[in-house]
C-alpha cells in the first residue's frame, strides 16, 4: 500500500481506504486517456455497458449481439468508474448531464443482456454513488439456478433500488432459453424458463412496493413475432374504384378514385418540452388525412371476382382509413395504422412488389391488447381503467377470448389463425403463469402502466429475415410507427456509447462477427470503446450522410471473457435445466 498524496485520493472510492501503487497508477493512466476524450463524449453519453455479447442468441436481435460476453471484471469496472468519477469532477460536468433523454441516466446495455451480468450490483452502486447516475435495465430474465446472479439481483432490488431508474423485463419467443430449438437439443425447458421469469418478478416486486404503478420503474414490454406473409398484391381499378388485393384481404376504396396521394409520417409527433422527451401524440402523425376504405377478410373469396367481392364489401366489410406511403424499397400502404377509439389495433400493411422487394403483408394486429380490452368491456370497466379487483379467473378470461378469436378466424384468415394459436398464446399464457407464480396480483396482467403490447417486432438488426423480403435492408421502416421510432429518435442527436472491446483470444486471434457481435471489432488486448454513434441505428455512423462518426479505445480497463458453453454450464441465462450437459457443439 502506498500513502496517498492529495492526487491519489482523487482516485479513491468511497469504500476504499488505500490502494496498492500499481492500481493508482492504472487508474491515473484510465483518467489521463479519459481526458483526452471531448466534452460531450461524457456529457452525452448514454450507452454505459459493462458487457458486450449476449448469451440469448435472440433470432431478432436489433444489435447483431455476439454469442460470447466479453465483460469488464469487477476489478476493471472499480477502475474505470474511479477515473471516470475523477475526470468528471474535474471538469465539474456530470455523466450524462448533456442529454435531453433521460439525463444523468446510463443505459447499461445494447447488444447484451444486463440480466446475465454478475457484476450488476457493483455496476450500480458505483453509478449512483460516485456518479450520481441512476440505472434503467432491460433483461429477459436471469436464471434461479445461478446462486451468485440470484444473490447480485436481490441486493440491486432490496439495497441499490434507489439507483435504478427502471426495468423493463422484455417478453419475447426468440430468446434462448423460451425457443422450441434448445428444448429439442435437452439444453432449456419452457417450464424453467417460466419459473425464472417469476423470480427475476418476484425480485424487483420492490419496485412496485416502493414506487407504486408505473411503467417507467417496472413493466414487462412484449414483442411477438411478424405475422409477415409473401402473397401477389393486385392493385386495380373497378368502377372508377380503386381496389388492393392480397392474401385474404380485398380493400376498395369508399370513393370513386385512384390510389391515395403519397403522405410522410411528419416530425409534429415529437415535441420537447423543457428536459424531457415526450411526443405530442402516443401515435403516428401523417402530413394528409387518411382515404376511407372498405376491408373485407375472406380466405374463400380467393379467386372470386373482383365486382362480385366489392357487392359483397358494402354489407360484410369494416370501415378503415388508408395511407400511401413511401420507403427506401417503393410505396406501402398503411390501413388502419392507429388506435381505434376503443384503444384496440387492428393493423394491416401492404407492400405491392418493387424492383427491390418481394411483394406481401404484415398483419399488425395487436391480439393480445385486443382481448385485455374486450374482457374490460364484458366487465363493463373502461379501457384505461386499473382492475384492483382481477383475479386468476380474468387472466384466464383473456386467454379463453384469444383461442376463440383464433377459432373464429380459421376459415376467413386461416394464417391469422395459426399465428394466434401458436405464437401468441403460448407467450402469453407463460407470462400469466410467471406472473401468477411470482405471488404478483392478476391485477398487474390488465395494467397498461405494466403488462405492454407493443406490437410485433420491428425490422432492425437480424429481424430483417423476418419480414420475408417485405424489406431488402435492416433498419429500414416498413410501418408508420417504426418511421415516428425514427423520428424520435433522431431528435436526440446523436449520442455515445462506453463498451468493452473483445479481445483476441490465444489460438483465435480474431474472433468472428458471430462471437464478437456485429456492432463490435476486436483488439489486441483488453480495452473499451468510445464511440459517438446515430440513435436511429446505433452504429458510429451516421444514418442520412454516411459519415463516420468519432471513436476513441481506451487500454488498462480489465475486461474478461465468458464462452457461450460457459455461460450454459455456469446458468448465465434462463431457462437452462438444473443439469445442463457441455455439449460443445457450435452456437447455433
Amino acid at each position: 500500500m502506498v500513502d496517498l498524496d492529495v492526487g491519489a485520493e482523487a482516485f479513491l472510492l468511497p469504500d476504499e481506504r488505500s490502494l496498492p501503487e500499481e492500481r493508482v497508477e492504472r487508474r491515473r493512466d484510465i483518467a489521463e486517456q479519459l481526458r483526452q476524450l471531448p466534452e460531450e463524449a461524457l456529457t452525452r453519453i448514454q450507452y454505459f455497458q459493462p458487457q458486450v455479447g449476449c448469451f440469448n442468441r435472440c433470432a431478432f436481435c436489433s444489435q447483431h449481439a455476439g454469442t460470447d460476453v466479453w465483460q469488464f471484471s469487477r476489478t476493471g469496472l472499480r477502475d474505470l468508474f474511479a477515473a471516470l468519477g475523477a475526470v468528471t469532477a474535474e471538469r465539474g460536468s456530470g455523466l450524462g448531464g448533456g442529454r435531453e433523454h433521460k439525463p444523468r441516466v446510463l443505459f447499461p446495455y445494447l447488444d447484451n443482456d444486463i440480466g446475465s451480468y454478475l457484476h450488476l450490483d457493483e455496476y450500480v452502486a458505483l453509478a449512483r454513488d460516485v456518479l450520481g447516475c441512476t440505472v434503467r435495465m432491460t433483461t429477459v430474465g436471469f436464471s434461479e439456478h445461478n446462486e451468485d446472479l440470484v444473490r447480485v439481483h436481490r441486493r440491486v432490488a432490496e439495497q441499490l433500488h434507489d439507483g435504478i431508474a427502471g426495468l423493463r423485463l422484455s417478453i419475447t419467443p426468440f430468446t434462448a432459453g423460451w425457443t422450441e430449438a434448445a428444448q429439442r437439443r435437452g439444453e432449456t425447458s419452457r417450464a424453467q424458463f417460466v419459473a425464472d421469469l417469476a423470480t427475476t418478478l418476484r425480485t424487483y416486486r420492490v419496485l412496485l412496493e416502493r414506487r407504486g404503478l408505473n411503467r417507467e420503474s417496472l413493466s414487462a414490454e412484449f414483442r411477438f413475432r411478424p405475422l409477415a406473409v409473401r402473397a401477389e398484391v393486385e392493385e386495380s381499378e373497378v368502377d372508377g374504384r380503386h381496389v388492393l388485393r392480397v392474401g385474404p384481404h380485398l380493400l376498395v376504396s369508399s370513393e370513386r378514385s385512384g390510389p391515395p396521394e403519397t403522405a410522410e409520417v411528419t416530425a409534429l409527433s415529437v415535441n420537447l418540452l423543457g428536459r424531457r422527451d415526450i411526443t405530442a401524440s402516443p401515435e403516428p402523425v401523417f402530413s394528409r388525412d387518411g382515404s376511407p376504405y372498405l376491408l373485407l377478410t375472406d380466405a374463400r373469396s380467393t379467386g372470386r371476382p373482383a365486382q362480385e367481392l366489392i357487392a359483397q364489401s358494402a354489407t360484410a366489410a369494416r370501415r378503415v382509413l388508408v395511407w400511401r406511403l413511401e420507403n427506401a424499397d417503393g410505396a406501402y400502404y398503411a390501413v388502419d395504422p392507429l388506435f381505434a377509439a376503443d384503444g384496440s389495433v387492428h393493423t394491416l400493411n401492404i407492400y405491392p412488389a418493387t424492383d427491390r422487394r418481394k411483394s406481401g403483408y404484415q398483419d399488425s394486429t395487436r391480439f393480445l391488447l385486443n382481448a385485455l380490452l374486450e374482457h374490460k368491456r364484458r366487465l363493463g370497466r373502461g379501457r384505461r381503467e386499473e382492475l384492483p379487483d382481477a383475479t386468476p379467473r380474468d387472466v384466464a378470461g383473456v386467454l379463453g377470448i384469444l383461442r376463440a378469436r383464433g377459432k373464429a378466424l380459421a376459415e376467413t384468415d386461416p394464417t391469422a389463425a395459426e399465428h394466434i394459436r401458436h405464437e401468441v398464446l403460448p407467450l402469453v399464457a407463460d407470462y400469466a403463469r410467471a406472473l401468477l407464480g411470482a405471488g404478483l396480483p392478476a391485477s398487474l396482467f390488465f395494467s397498461r402502466q405494466f403488462t405492454l403490447d407493443t406490437g410485433p417486432a420491428i425490422n432492425q438488426g437480424r429481424a430483417l429475415v423476418l419480414f420475408k423480403g417485405l424489406s431488402t435492408t435492416e433498419d429500414t421502416p416498413i410501418s408508420p410507427w417504426q418511421e415516428r421510432g425514427d423520428l424520435i429518435s433522431a431528435s436526440k442527436g446523436h449520442v455515445w456509447r462506453l463498451a468493452p472491446a473483445p479481445f483476441a483470444l490465444g489460438a483465435n486471434p480474431r474472433p468472428g462477427s458471430a462471437q464478437r457481435g456485429g456492432k463490435n471489432t476486436t483488439a489486441t488486448a483488453p480495452s473499451l470503446i468510445v464511440q459517438e454513434v446515430d440513435p436511429r441505428h446505433l452504429r458510429p455512423v451516421d444514418q442520412d450522410t454516411g459519415r463516420a462518426l468519432r471513436e476513441y479505445r481506451i487500454d488498462g480497463v480489465e475486461v474478461e471473457h465468458v464462452r457461450l458453453d460457459q455461460a450454459r454450464t455456469g446458468h448465465l441465462y434462463p431457462g437452462l435445466l438444473k443439469l445442463t450437459p457441455v455439449t460443445g457443439e457450435a452456437p447455433c
